[in-house]
């Protein structure tokens, strides 16, 4: 797994799950899944991070839902699940096309006509990171009335990922577990990371209108 970001130059070529990228000469060639088409680019280098997994094959949701087995956390408990993540290659700065490096799935959460679309993850959980091409979230719960969690519903639009150089990071999420459950971006990296997704400036906490979810069915 590279670290990000990943600086293609000419004759080079980046694999990541399903995802394929080639650089040589003035042509870019992409594939995944949904996208097998090759660009013309007239520049010398090429970079590709990872985005939120919400723009293949293209824009519908803003929210992840992740799914895994049931369990019953106790307050503080803090577990850490596999999801996906999109690639966005960028020339000079500017997004040129998105990728996939997963199959994309979508599901309706919450009832026919009053529920949410979301992109769709069957997770696995898990004490620490493991090894291979998914992002790792922690979610740390806060119990204020125990129930089984099988699923969450995640806000990503504003998401941060991270980097430790060897895996790919969602920022800290914390589960509050009541009547409802509340999920909320905490702005903050999981581990020792390098924030490779907003590129730009950080996001202050008080501008970030989707960082948290109410799940209500």
């Amino acid at each position: 797994m590279p670290g990000w970001p990943v600086i293609l130059r000419e004759d080079s070529t980046l694999r990541v799950g399903e995802a394929e990228i080639r650089f040589k000469g003035d042509a870019l060639s992409l594939k995944d899944p949904y996208t097998d088409r090759t660009l013309s680019v007239k520049v010398k280098e090429v970079e590709v991070r990872p985005y939120p997994p919400v723009y293949v094959p293209k824009k519908v949701t803003d929210y992840l839902l992740l799914e895994f087995d049931p369990f019953l956390p106790e307050d503080g408990n803090e577990v850490w699940l596999t999801a996906p993540y999109d690639l966005a290659i960028r020339v000079k700065g500017r997004v040129m096309a998105f990728l996939s490096p997963f199959r994309v799935k979508y599901t309706l959460y919450g009832p026919t006509t009053e529920g949410l679309i979301c992109r769709y993850h069957r997770a696995e959980v898990m004490e620490s990171p493991g090894e291979g091409d998914y992002a790792y979230v922690k979610v740390r719960f806060i119990v204020n009335k125990h129930k089984e969690v099988s699923k969450l519903v995640m806000p990503v639009s504003e998401l941060d990922i991270y980097t430790d150089g060897t895996r790919t990071y969602y920022e800290l999420v914390e589960a509050s577990l009541g009547d409802l459950i509340g999920v909320e971006l905490k702005n903050n990296p999981p581990l020792e990371a390098i924030r490779v997704y907003p590129p730009g400036k950080m996001v202050k906490v008080i501008d970030r209108i989707m960082s948290k979810y109410k799940m209500r069915w």
